[in-house]
């Protein structure tokens, strides 16, 4: 198991005493795990009754058996259990609200709830002769309780008894009376203790015992059939029930969690799907005083290296650890507001030696099934400890790096430790790769237990061999063998190494340079073409402003002409000289205003427009149509400058040109729709609303062309085919 690789099993065995009944600790959880996660976190519940499990009861059950009375009165508590919490999540829970809202409790198991008491049994009145036979158990009882107290009280029996209380042996009332008391007691031998006495009923229980083993019979008899009744009704919700206790379970599970996590000061994390991955005071479960743990694990490969028993491997087992334990929804030792914990699927740690004689496999066979298991397997968190195990270490560089690469491009995320320096050179090259070394604190000879990035770590085998133990001259004589070249030639890759990272580093840097500039340039750009809609946008305001005083004044001029009232006009045409008035121009800017591209500016006695800036220096065209670079010092901002304001001047003709019919026949198109735009013109004038173009038939093309040309035409609103008696096709009713 993953669990057990990782060294979780301790707490896991930990956290399964906060469960009501024993189950994996994974369980396919729903889509609003978190957030109901966090509201249960919220609220002061008490936690689900201790249950047995129903997977056996529900499979007889499914199979035509009968739910005894254990697994009835279980699902009975299940529902008290909903039935508490729909009572006291409140609405401001949301999440939890909705989803114990939806949870309808069919009336069959309501109906039993209110039969069923506290405990495995039937409340009195809903069942006649169980009744019976339970209040005939009670008086024989009561009556066996006197009888034991009357032969207790036997001052004759007293040196034989052991104690005085009433033992039950195989079911049966008895007295422990030592050795001899036969003169004094008559009673049948039922057993013997270790230490020689005697485990006694009494000649006068025995009947009433036999009477009470026959009542309790009796009421198992009832209880049968009760429960087989039950079962019946119940038989139909089997599904339901099967649900029910999966429900049971999740909650179970939240809940659980949520008590371990308070008991040990323990954080929950939940799962990103943008494969973030930040640990920050992270610490193993396992360790006793670990030292928190952070790195950003940013690249596909993570390659650790460094010296030995430096925390390596406790490292790769933190780091799969924590996608295991953060996927699950447990709990533990974290900062939760500056870690990332990405949702891997599937996780897989080849960290012990998978040498087994049994199976007849070395070591690197080992391995390399392991590698071809994680090689058809998608979504993979995989952990690789001591890479170099199990053959010769040249071969192994090559062919780890051919597997690792082929694992980084399906989208693995791999974390390694090694101490291969040929494999770390070769894969130190990949940008996907990135490097983290374990230091070693040499005044103190021991390892430090931190890692540093972007190097590639030395094993110091030696100085670890001194620890340990090893003889002092073997080491001397180990470092003589391994030779001073060696470890130059070590000390050189390792430069390389970090030079290669520089290098990427650098690159990088220059990457982003670039891209900022880009998105500099494109914000300009953005906001010149934001002005010029802006400017767009006003003029067509403009137009639209013009075009609604001019129809204005149309319609001033038609009503004067039909009721000659001067006095009206005049004060329509007013009010349409007051709508095409401009707006006042905006106040003057401030001077010590920060200059941006499409300002207007004054450099001297010129004026102009800042359409640029670079290196410091803007670029103003002027309105002579020169353009200009200069430094800010030499501009002062100016108000734009104003467009003409439009004059509009009404003069009343004294005779109207305007007609409604208009006869083209006979004209060519350009003549004919020359004539077209100043009848409309001379209608509009007068006022008209509908007007009448004849063109004829013939071929068509003058037909056409007017057509055209009316739909183009801004003041046409539409246009079609006369009636019959008005020419038909041959002739257009315009409406203006």
């Amino acid at each position: 198991m993953i669990a057990t690789k990782l060294d979780l099993a301790p707490f896991l065995e930990q956290f399964k005493r906060f469960l009501a009944r024993p189950k994996d600790i994974a369980f396919n959880f729903p889509e609003h795990t978190w957030a109901h996660l966090q509201e249960l976190e919220s609220l002061e519940l008490a936690p689900p009754p201790p249950l047995p499990p129903l997977n056996e009861p529900l499979k007889s059950f499914k199979k035509g058996g009968v739910l005894h009375l254990e697994a009835l009165f279980a699902f009975i508590q299940i529902t008290r259990y909903f039935l508490r919490l729909k009572k006291q999540v409140p609405p401001k829970s949301p999440a939890l609200y909705a989803y114990l809202q939806e949870l309808n409790i069919p009336q069959e198991l309501l109906q039993l709830e209110t039969q069923m008491r506290e405990e495995a049994g039937f409340k009195s009145g809903f069942y006649p002769e169980l009744d019976a036979h339970q209040e005939s158990l009670e008086r024989l009882k009561k009556s066996q309780q006197k009888i034991f107290s009357q032969i207790l009280g036997q001052k004759s029996l007293e040196p034989y008894l052991v104690d005085r209380q009433v033992h039950l042996v195989q079911g049966i009332e008895t007295l422990l009376l030592k050795p001899g008391f036969s003169s004094v007691f008559k009673g049948i031998v039922i057993a013997r203790s270790h230490s020689g006495q005697f485990y006694i009923e009494p000649l006068e229980a025995k009947t009433l015992s036999h009477k009470i083993q026959e009542t309790r019979t009796e009421i198992e008899n009832c209880l049968q059939q009760i429960c087989t009744l039950w079962s019946t009704k119940l038989r139909p919700l089997y599904l339901f029930l099967r649900f029910f206790d999966k429900q049971f379970d999740y909650l179970d599970h939240l809940q659980a969690r949520i008590s371990f996590a308070k008991s040990l000061g323990l954080n929950f994390i939940k799962p990103n799907v943008s494969g973030q991955f930040i640990l920050k005071d992270f610490a193993h479960p396992n360790l006793k005083e670990p030292k928190p743990l952070s790195v950003d694990f940013n690249h596909p490969l993570l390659l650790v290296t460094g010296v030995n028993t430096g925390g390596k491997t406790m490292l790769l087992k933190s780091l799969l650890a924590s996608v295991w334990l953060a996927k699950h929804f447990l709990p533990f030792k974290i900062n939760p507001h500056h870690s990332k914990i990405p949702y891997i699927e599937n996780i897989q740690a080849i960290i012990s030696d998978p040498q087994n004689s049994q199976n007849d496999i070395s070591t690197f066979a080992g391995r390399m099934l392991d590698f071809a298991h994680a090689l058809n397997t998608p979504n993979l968190l995989l952990g690789i400890d001591e890479i170099e195990l199990g053959t010769d270490a040249s071969e192994a560089s090559c062919l780890y790096k051919a597997l690792l690469e082929k694992l980084i491009k399906e989208g693995a995320k791999i974390v390694v430790t090694t101490h291969h320096k040929h494999l770390a050179l070769l894969l130190a090259k990949n940008p996907a790769v990135q490097l983290l070394a374990a230091n070693y604190d040499h005044n103190a000879q021991m390892p430090t237990y931190t890692f540093t990035a972007g190097l590639i770590g030395k094993s110091y085998a030696f100085e670890t061999a001194l620890r340990y133990g090893v003889p002092l001259e073997l080491v001397a004589e180990a470092k003589e063998l391994y030779g001073t070249e060696q470890e130059n030639l070590n000390a050189l890759i390792e430069r390389t190494c970090v030079l290669e990272q520089e290098l990427q580093a650098k690159q990088q840097e220059l990457q982003e340079a670039k891209e900022a500039h880009e998105r500099g340039y494109q914000e300009k750009l953005r906001k010149i073409q934001e002005a010029q809609k802006q400017r767009e946008q006003e003029q067509h305001a403009l137009e639209q402003s013009y075009s609604k005083a001019l129809k204005q004044m149309q319609e001033a001029i038609r009503e004067f002409s039909q009721s000659h009232n001067t006095s009206h006009a005049h004060q329509q045409i007013q009010a349409i000289q007051k709508s095409l008035q401009r707006p006042k121009a905006p106040p003057t800017l401030k001077e010590n205003k920060s200059l941006e591209v499409g300002d207007f500016v004054a450099y001297g006695k010129l004026s102009g427009e800042i359409v640029g800036t670079s290196g410091g220096l803007y670029s103003v065209a002027l309105e002579n149509g020169l353009k200009i670079k200069v430094k800010a010092e030499s501009l002062k901002l100016k108000p734009k400058p104003q467009a003409p304001k439009p004059q509009v001047q009404i003069k009343q003709k004294p005779q109207a040109k305007g007609q409604m019919r208009l006869d083209l026949c006979g004209l060519d198109t350009q003549e004919a729709l020359e004539q077209a735009q100043d009848f409309l013109a001379n209608a509009l004038l007068a006022g008209f609303e509908e007007v009448l173009i004849v063109h004829g038939k013939g071929k068509g093309i003058l037909r056409n062309a007017l057509r055209e040309w009316l739909k183009k035409h801004p003041k046409v609103l539409d246009f079609s085919d006369a009636p019959y008696n008005l020419g038909g096709s041959g002739a257009q009713v315009v409406k203006l």
